[in-house]
This record gives structure tokens, sequence and C-alpha cells, in this order.
């Protein structure tokens, strides 16, 4: 398990600069000690692979997603937003489990599994960035874009990610989806 500090150590904050939570509004939720300390001591990167964004408490984030989107049920008032992904889908917390899951709107808001945990989401993270570099350097500069990987570099970060977090691998998650895009 990584903790904030190898976090904040490894990440590459002169690209992805680092967004931060208030104390006392993570603190009133119901999250795991790890997740907490994870929002208040490291924060999450201004925007990360592929194609993430999270915003700030003084932007929005942190907050119930009912309070960010009040047309959505009492059902969702259980998950804390932290940020979007590219489709404009809401990344959130899942305040019951600490899990972190993306709200899916083009599928009736059904949330999609990202990881497990807040330290399995930030070592997926770290070594997505990796693949993403090692397709480029084997491929070319725009080879990550035109989801052109090879095969080892697929497999290789299947077998990582799901060493992180195997439950993420699993069907219609957020990260088999992305790998998935790989081979349309």
């Amino acid at each position: 398990m990584i903790s904030p500090q190898e976090f904040l150590d490894r990440w590459n904050s002169d690209i992805y600069g680092f967004v931060h939570y208030d104390e006392s509004s993570i603190d009133s939720y119901n999250l795991s000690d790890e997740t907490k300390e994870f929002l208040i001591k490291a924060g999450l990167p201004e925007s990360a692979p592929p194609f993430l964004t999270f915003e700030s408490s003084t932007d929005g984030g942190g907050v119930r997603l009912t309070e960010k989107n009040n047309t959505l049920g009492e059902m969702y008032k259980k998950f804390i937003y932290i940020g979007y992904n590219g489709s404009g889908n809401p990344v959130c917390i899942d305040e019951t489990n600490s899990k972190l899951v993306y709200i899916d709107y083009d599928n009736e808001n059904n949330n999609v599994f990202i990881n497990s945990s807040i330290s399995s989401f930030v070592e997926s993270l770290l070594v997505y960035v990796d693949f993403i570099k090692k397709v480029k350097a084997t491929n070319g500069r725009r080879a990550y874009l035109q989801k052109n990987a090879t095969k080892e570099l697929l497999d290789w970060i299947k077998h990582s990610l799901y060493q992180i977090d195997a439950i993420s691998s699993s069907q219609g998650s957020f990260w088999k989806e992305e790998l998935d895009s790989f081979y349309e």
C-alpha cells in the first residue's frame, strides 16, 4: 500500500499539480482512515491519465455528489465527489466502503467501479503513467492517443493493474474499459 508521502514523491507534480481537500469536510464523512489521510495529506492530481480531472474543495470537490448535482436521488448521497472523467461523469468515493467509482450519466447513472481503495487508485495512476511513457517510447509520441500499444505492453499494464487491485480488472470496470479501447 502506497503512503500519501510516497505518492507525492513519485508523482510528477511539474506536469500534473495537486488539488487539496478541506480537512474538516473530509473528516466529517464516514470514509476509511486511509482515504481521509490521502485526501488531506496528499490530495489528488489536478489531472491524470486516462483523461481524469480532480477538483479541490475550493473548486467544488470533496462534497456529496447530491450537492454537486441536485437532480440525483437520495441513493447518490453516499458518493463524495472528487472530480470527473473525460466524458464528464463524476468520479466519486463511495462513503459506505471507500471504493472509487464513476457515475455513468449515459447508462442510467450506474456506478462503474474504478478501484477498491484510494491507495490502489493512485498506484494504478502511477503505473498507467509508466505505461503511456513506454507506449510512446516504443511507437512514437502520438501512439498512446492513437491507441497504438504493443501486445507486450498491454499484457504488462493488465498484469500491473491486476497486481495492484485484482477487482479493477473485472468486466465493466473503469480500467478494463480503458484497456479494451486499445483493441477497438
